[in-house]
């Protein structure tokens, strides 16, 4: 790995990847409602960015938004239905070109930060930024949640950075993580060798952009499950039910911003007994358009 870059980092085959989304989904995502609560949805004609599967953009639908425009990479079309317009072939540089004239009050990008783009072996978070920015109206939204960066190493390394394998296999439940998702590697800002976005680089792009920061929050944590593959697909998803029960039980609702981590600390100890993981943080920002 090379000082200063981020390098190509191929996802190893593993028994997750050949699982289903709509399985695995269930067991690493998060309430939506904690991402865009409905007093940001209602009334808003909303931009959903590489909507995955469109869970995020059907409950936007019903929740009570004026429209809702989902994105994809893929060439091929999504449906249009449940009041949701899909548009394909969509990255992170041509969303001004993709949507043409039309402009938003709601943008959300929900875990694409933090992978590489159509651009490049890198995520681009200046170029996404300045794309958000010139779709969204004068006091628009935008809402952005990602995998937050975390270092493998504890110090930072002295003389060349690692092999990137050889940090992960130094970590193997947080390298089981990075394989999974495909990660770029980055450095730390200490040198370390780590994954996902680094928070301060994102609000540089904001402030670079036009766009002012009214929250920043870790709404809870991307929990990845291990030791799960004997498990059928209906077994899995009963599973993530529980999984989701126990989130809304402890994560829904809280005003106040600093009982949350000990919230999820005590998530992740029920958690545990119901399901072997890992975690990992994700950040969420809210900036409004000047």
């Amino acid at each position: 790995m090379e000082t200063g870059r981020n390098v190509s980092f191929v996802i190893d085959p593993t028994w997750e990847s050949a699982r289903s989304w709509h399985v695995m989904r269930w067991l690493v995502y998060y309430l939506l409602e904690d991402l865009v609560p409905p007093d940001m949805v209602v009334g808003s004609d909303v931009l959903d960015f590489s909507a995955g599967l469109g869970d995020l953009s059907r409950y936007m639908a019903s929740t009570g938004a004026r429209s809702v425009t989902a994105t994809r990479p893929e060439p091929e079309p999504g449906a249009d239905r449940d009041g949701v317009e899909w548009i394909s072939g969509v990255a992170a540089g041509n969303v001004a070109e993709s949507v043409g004239q039309r402009t938003f009050d709601l943008a959300v990008a929900r875990m694409v930060f933090q992978f590489p783009t159509w651009e490049g072996d890198r995520a681009d978070p200046d170029t996404m930024t300045a794309e958000f920015a010139s779709v969204l109206r004068p006091g628009g939204r935008l809402v952005v949640a990602f995998h937050e960066f975390v270092g493998l190493e504890g110090h930072p390394h002295t003389g060349a950075l690692p092999d990137v394998s050889t940090v992960i296999e130094a970590n193997p439940e947080l390298g089981a993580v990075v394989r999974y998702l495909s990660l770029p590697p980055r450095e730390g800002p200490l040198g370390q060798t780590g994954f996902g976005l680094k928070v301060p680089m994102f609000v540089n792009s904001l402030a670079a952009n036009g766009f002012i920061v009214e929250a920043a929050d870790n709404p809870e944590p991307f929990t990845y499950p291990t030791s799960l593959g004997e498990k059928s697909d209906e077994e899995l998803l009963g599973l993530g039910e529980r999984v989701m029960a126990l989130k809304a039980r402890y994560l829904a609702h809280i005003p106040d911003p600093y009982e949350r981590p000990g919230r999820i600390r005590s998530l992740l100890v029920e958690l545990g007994e119901v399901m072997p993981h890992v975690a990992w943080p994700i950040a969420r920002v809210v900036a409004r358009r000047m």
